[in-house]
């Protein structure tokens, strides 16, 4: 009798050791935050950051010196984010784990060095400090840096031209005309156009809900525009939306060379090559000039202000009855999918694209069905 008491003791004991360790095991996966990278890089090496996160993470956002770097989605528990850094210094990294509910779960910090020479041909513009707010990164301030015209201050936002793009007649005999529209060699993967649609989504909210406009197509224009990120015009003038200077002062703008001829045939042509592609005379032509922006945030408000709602009535379009029969239509209870629909194909058809608006509003709109953009509207 004794024994069997016992025996049952030793059991109860055990099933609760088992209970227990299962309960740690399931709350140790959840909260895991593990990052891992080397210690030290060269200029021009891809540094891959390899995460192991729990349950409650759907994405990490990376961020270098109060920079955000990017952000890389979870599968499996695992996500991996490479990086090209294009200059030398001590590196202070934060990452920040983001469950499905864009809640912050959890934030951990590093730092890594980068040695090397400073890329040649970099290329620096400025971005505001409070272009795009993150409550989890605070932003610095530095005398020297300078500022805008509301007195804001701007910081150095370093593009990275270690990126390699198709080549185009101008740049190699057996380039083509249509490269200057091609992204980055090998990019964007899936997870960067992930990335990319994750971190536009915030500013494109913010006007949607400031003018009443579909944040959905702003996500959608600026992904197929610019190749997620990872256009010429979006890599060297924050260009994300192919907005062009078609007159005035070129200062300030981007020029895209070896783009095909949109200007009704009145582009000299200097060269046809062995391949029949076209080398133009690229210091008289008016129509491969592009708009340079501060940021990202910039470009987008510069869409929807000046285009969209022609503000300053000095775009040369005025698309302002679109946003206006969107906002007569959400509010008579249209569902936001076909207002959408709608929306896009009017601007595509006054102008914004030179294929017309079924053409723009069907390739707007599989992006939009493919990422479920309607949930940012």
């Amino acid at each position: 009798m004794i024994k069997t008491v016992f025996n049952n003791q030793v059991i109860s004991i055990l099933l609760l050791g088992l209970v227990f360790f299962a309960f740690s095991s399931q709350k140790l996966n959840r909260f895991t935050f593990n990052v891992e990278y080397v210690a030290k890089a060269q200029v021009g090496d891809e540094v891959k950051f390899v995460f192991h996160v729990g349950d409650n993470v759907q994405r990490v956002k990376v961020y270098s010196d109060n920079r955000s770097l990017g952000t890389a989605f979870v599968a499996s528990n695992k996500a991996i984010f490479p990086f090209l850094f294009s200059y030398s210094g001590v590196k202070q990294l934060k990452f920040i784990g983001i469950s499905s509910n864009n809640d912050t779960v959890n934030v951990s910090y590093g730092e890594i060095v980068i040695t090397g020479k400073i890329f040649q041909n970099d290329v620096i513009t400025y971005e505001r400090k409070n272009a795009q707010k993150d409550n989890n990164v605070m932003a610095y301030n530095d005398g020297n840096l300078p500022k805008d015209a509301l007195g804001e201050y701007l910081f150095p936002n370093r593009v990275n031209t270690s990126l390699r793009f198709p080549p185009t007649p101008n740049e190699d005999p057996f380039g083509k005309n249509q490269n200057v529209y091609a992204t980055a060699i090998g990019h964007p993967t899936a997870d960067e156009a992930k990335g990319f649609i994750a971190d536009i989504s915030q500013d494109a909210q913010f006007l949607s809900r400031k003018y009443q406009i579909p944040a959905s197509i702003v996500i959608a224009m600026a992904a197929l525009e610019s190749g997620y990120g990872f256009s010429r015009n979006a890599v060297y003038a924050n260009n994300f939306l192919g907005i062009k200077q078609w007159k005035g002062n070129n200062s300030n703008a981007y020029q895209l060379k070896g783009q095909p001829d949109e200007h009704g045939g009145k582009v000299q042509i200097l060269k046809i090559t062995e391949e029949g592609q076209y080398i133009y005379d690229e210091d008289n032509r008016p129509d491969n000039w592009y708009k340079r922006f501060n940021s990202r945030a910039d470009c987008m408000t510069f869409l929807v202000e000046e285009i969209f709602l022609h503000k300053t009535g000095l775009w040369k379009r005025d698309y302002s009855d679109i946003p206006r029969f969107y906002q007569g239509q959400i509010a008579e209870g249209v569902d936001k999918y076909s207002a959408a629909y709608t929306f896009v194909y009017a601007i595509g058809e006054k102008g914004y694209s030179h294929k017309g608006g079924k053409y723009y509003a069907d390739r707007i709109m599989k992006l939009v069905d493919k990422y479920n953009l309607i949930q940012y509207d």
